[in-house]
């Protein structure tokens, strides 16, 4: 009596299995997270690492100058201050980075790379201390044949969430991007 009920149900069980309809939506939905999660974090990070490339191209233009005495004469006198160095450093960058708060320019000079080496600041402490005030201004250009060491910080602020694991200021919600250059000036 309820033969053709079950014949029925077992006919819609079949067809329902069979059935691919909504298959796709339902499963890009369980992916799309992930994907577009990968998918950000690798533009990002390739943003990041490419505004770190121009920083650094722009430090290396910029040391140019020192290297050359533009930017001091033999006996070291300046004769650039430190912000009109650090234009020279933004020409080149300022068409990715931020270069009118984010950027800080250091500059410092020694009679030889060993003195030198005692004295570089570390990249974190360039810039702005976490609450925000600025660690003071380093610009001594050197003068002939005397060593140099240009460093270039920028603060990244990460756009996509999560990205925080990258950071190393301001509690995981910034990097600081550095552009280097050390070197010997010529005998200008």
């Amino acid at each position: 009596m309820w033969g053709w009920l079950n014949r029925r149900l077992a006919r819609k069980a079949k067809r329902y299995g069979k059935s691919v309809r909504g298959a796709t939506a339902v499963e890009f939905a369980m992916v799309a997270g992930p994907f577009f999660f990968v998918l950000g974090s690798t533009c990002e990070t390739g943003l990041m690492l490419f505004t770190e490339y121009v920083l650094q191209n722009s430090v290396q233009e910029a040391a140019r100058l020192v290297r050359t005495g533009q930017v001091s004469s033999s006996d070291g006198t300046p004769t650039m201050t430190a912000a009109q160095f650090k234009d020279k450093v933004c020409e080149t960058a300022s068409v990715i980075i931020d270069c009118t708060n984010k950027v800080t320019v250091y500059l410092n000079s020694s009679t030889s790379f060993a003195n030198l080496s005692a004295t570089v600041a570390d990249p974190i402490t360039i810039g702005k201390k976490s609450d925000g005030t600025p660690y003071p201004v380093v610009f001594t250009p050197g003068g002939k044949l005397q060593t140099a060491t240009v460093i270039a910080t920028y603060d990244w602020n990460f756009a996509f969430p999560f990205m925080d694991f990258l950071g190393n200021i301001n509690n995981g919600s910034e990097r600081r991007l550095a552009g280097i250059a050390l070197f010997r000036n010529e005998p200008f």
